[in-house]
């Protein structure tokens, strides 16, 4: 009996290591529609903290590349729309390098409204070096993906996400209201603004816990068949 134990834990632990190596792929570029439809409203999150937004009005194709994963696919979510709430606090500039903490969420929804893809993240960071402008997520600094049930729907049962996890949102044409400059010089607060942007996210795939603890029961119960 202890062997048949041993034997199933195994199966389950190399399960999870060669699954471990699977990943998905996230991405979007700008729809190009003539419109930036990011937007910052200054002080929109608190005094001092802007509120980034997007245009939930604008559609999106948003790819998922998961063609590691153990069954692949790659699928495209044509008329996709994104739900943008993140607060960005006062800029710092060291160096030529302006940063700044990015906290809030994402959320991408198929074209009937159905939940693909959620991101959360209490510390994420905008960086500005020269005219590049962009936000970056990573799972060292909280971030987190969640499945919704249009994503799932592609994935082998049970499938989970895992770190790493990662997303970046990448600004461009970046224009302020009246000609003010990206944040004050004095507060460091941003100012109103609007850009264009596009996105590339990514997070490793494993099965979930429950998915696990099943793999390794329907082990044992093979085991036991075969002993008897």
């Amino acid at each position: 009996m202890k062997n048949v134990l041993k034997i199933s834990a195994a199966m389950a632990a190399f399960a999870l290591a060669g699954a471990a190596q699977a990943d998905l792929a996230f991405s979007f570029a700008d729809p190009g529609l003539g419109i930036r439809p990011v937007t910052n409203v200054a002080n929109g999150g608190g005094a001092g903290i802007g509120l980034i937004s997007y245009n939930m009005a604008v559609p999106i194709s948003f790819i998922v590349d998961g063609s590691s994963e153990p069954v692949g696919f790659q699928n495209t979510f044509a008329g996709a729309h994104l739900e943008l709430n993140l607060m960005i606090s006062p800029a710092t500039t060291v160096g030529g390098v302006t940063t700044a903490n990015v906290a809030g969420y994402f959320i991408v929804t198929d074209s009937g409204g159905g939940m693909i893809l959620r991101g959360d993240s209490q510390s994420g960071s905008f960086v500005r070096i020269g005219g590049t402008n962009s936000i970056l997520f990573s799972d060292q600094t909280g971030f987190s993906y969640t499945f919704g049930a249009s994503l799932l729907a592609l994935l082998a049962p049970g499938r989970a996400a895992a770190n790493p996890q990662e997303a970046v949102f990448t600004l461009t044409n970046i224009l302020t209201a009246g000609g003010l400059p990206l944040f004050d010089p004095i507060t460091k607060a941003f100012n109103d603004f609007s850009a264009n942007s596009s996105f590339t996210g990514n997070t490793a795939t494993v099965p979930s816990p429950g998915s696990l603890a099943l793999m390794g029961l329907g082990g044992l119960i093979a085991a036991r068949r075969r002993r008897a």
